[in-house]
């Protein structure tokens, strides 16, 4: 995501409009209409058609192809505008259906290409039980590598089907499904967080050692919670300093509530109860920049129960087997009106935990929590982060690429930026045209063994 450093925190991560995307590329008073993008230079406008001529598409002669559209994408230079053709169109009536309703758009990870992959000419049926996954060592990562590389090895097959989510069935029988673009935005929001306790904590931890009282109870600090906040303080600053940040999280417009914190445990630690702060619901005492108060602001935030969290001691088995039953609470609304809708007749179908980026971001801040802990931790999530790759091409779909569309009412073709849905569509096109490994983890690890803060492409600012 790319935070604008001359918005309010209210505008941080809303999505951009068709117009806020084309003004980027079209300089002009008043309305931008079709006509407009007809007269882009060629080299500034990208058609994601086989031909990439935009003539064939507005007379709707156009054919695609998905996996050349990835290689587009990833082509795509910061002075182009990708415009999509309306197969890629998936609109606001169709989302409930693939999101929330579809069976054929889940990616299921208890499928028997994963078990041929890891297990060889395996027998077994269904998902595997408590006992078997920590038998065979069932990390996310490798049930994860095992399934989309079957997508990446199938592309042809799959290349033009809509996809969605990936998923699998918990031990009590209930759906457990993860959206890539919802796994993204967790990260986001996770590093979001940092960024913003960076900005808020280093005055705070300043204040309380020069005056030698902690900033919320008033005691005066311990010789360990001295020693603890300044070693806090240097790491913090020598952070920002070796990344070049300093400056832009300085100014970050941020509240103490866009820290993500925990809020009590319960269940020997694998129950948690966090907050969460919203990504959008802000509201100021006064929408005037002038007035006094006007950086005074109530932000919304969510009070999440996580149960099953996999936090166990290092060598316990439970870490290959608890990974998969973590669940959220969260009442937003993705959480509502994605969940427990995929039910075949009134007395079919179990209850399902759609995971959304509150949630994701949670668990992430406790793996972090935890992370080299001598008596527990947090080995596996089955939550995907993005690749530097992966976040490079996202970020060209939300803030360089249009659809054009045919209304049948008016008879005229109309713009729009993708919701995302249809993102979601194309992060899945991505995986089988380029592979498991150049999209996704799920191990942190791997990102430090290759000396990558994914930080830095997770949260990028800008003054425009």
């Amino acid at each position: 995501m790319i935070i604008n450093l001359k918005l309010p925190r209210e505008q941080y991560f809303k999505d951009l409009s068709v117009a806020d995307i084309l003004r980027k590329f079209i300089h002009k008073d008043g309305d931008i209409r079709v006509k407009d993008i007809q007269q882009l230079p060629e080299e500034r406008g990208v058609i994601g058609t086989t031909t990439g001529s935009l003539d064939e598409l507005l007379a709707q002669s156009q054919t695609i192809n998905s996996l050349g559209l990835v290689e587009q994408i990833k082509q795509l230079k910061d002075d182009q505008l990708l415009i999509l053709p309306p197969q890629y169109r998936i609109d606001a009536a169709d989302v409930r259906e693939v999101v929330a309703y579809s069976l054929d758009t889940l990616v299921n990870l208890d499928s028997s290409v994963v078990k041929r992959a890891l297990l060889g000419n395996s027998q077994l049926k269904g998902k595997l039980s408590q006992k078997r996954k920590q038998q065979y060592e069932w990390t996310p990562e490798k049930v994860l590598d095992a399934r989309f590389t079957h997508l990446y090895e199938e592309k042809e097959v799959f290349a033009e089907q809509q996809l969605s989510c990936y998923a699998w069935w918990g031990k009590d029988n209930h759906r457990h499904i993860v959206s890539l673009y919802r796994a993204i935005q967790g990260a986001e929001l996770r590093a979001f967080q940092d960024f913003a306790a960076f900005r808020l904590l280093i005055p705070t931890f300043n204040k309380e050692l020069r005056t030698g009282l902690n900033a919320r109870t008033r005691k005066p600090l311990t010789p360990e919670e001295i020693s603890d906040k300044t070693a806090k303080v240097q790491r913090y600053t020598r952070y920002m300093a070796v990344r070049d940040i300093t400056s832009e999280i300085k100014r970050l417009d941020v509240h103490f509530t866009d820290l993500i914190e925990p809020q009590g445990t319960f269940s020997y630690q694998t129950g948690q109860m966090m907050r969460v702060p919203s990504r959008a619901k802000i509201k100021r005492v006064s929408d005037d920049p002038r007035h006094p108060n006007y950086k005074d602001i109530s932000h919304h935030t969510y009070s999440i129960k996580l149960t099953d969290v996999p936090i166990l001691e290092k060598d316990n088995l439970g870490h290959f087997s608890l990974c998969w039953e973590v669940a959220g609470n969260c009442n937003c609304q993705d959480k509502v009106y994605r969940s427990d809708r995929r039910k075949q007749e009134a007395d079919k179908g179990m209850r399902e935990d759609f995971y959304c980026a509150h949630e994701i971001a949670a668990c992430h801040t406790l793996r972090k929590k935890y992370e080299g802990k001598i008596e527990k931790t947090i080995k596996y999530l089955p939550f995907v982060l993005p690749t530097k790759e992966m976040m490079e091409y996202v970020d060209r779909l939300r803030y360089q690429t249009i659809m054009l569309y045919f209304k049948e009412d008016t008879q005229k073709w109309s713009k729009r930026s993708l919701n995302h849905t249809e993102i979601e569509n194309l992060l899945w096109k991505k995986v089988m045209r380029d592979g498991y490994s150049a999209c996704f983890t799920t191990e942190i690890e791997k990102f430090k063994e290759q000396r990558y803060d994914p930080h830095l492409d997770l949260v990028k600012f800008r003054e425009v």
